[in-house]
C-alpha cells in the first residue's frame, strides 16, 4: 500500500461490520491481505 496498512482496533472493525452487514466478515480478509493491521488499544488510531 502507499502509505502502508490502516491501523484499527478490534472495536473499530466490529462497529464497521455491524453498520455495514453487506461487509460483514471483511475485517478478517482487510488484515490477511495486509490492509488493515490490529494495533492494541492504548494506540492512536488514525481516522
Amino acid at each position: 500500500m502507499k502509505n502502508g496498512p490502516r491501523k484499527v482496533r478490534p472495536e473499530d472493525i466490529d462497529a464497521f461490520e455491524e453498520r455495514s452487514p453487506f461487509y460483514r466478515g471483511i475485517g478478517k480478509r482487510m488484515v490477511e491481505h495486509g490492509i488493515w493491521e490490529i494495533v492494541a488499544e492504548e494506540k492512536r488510531c488514525r481516522a
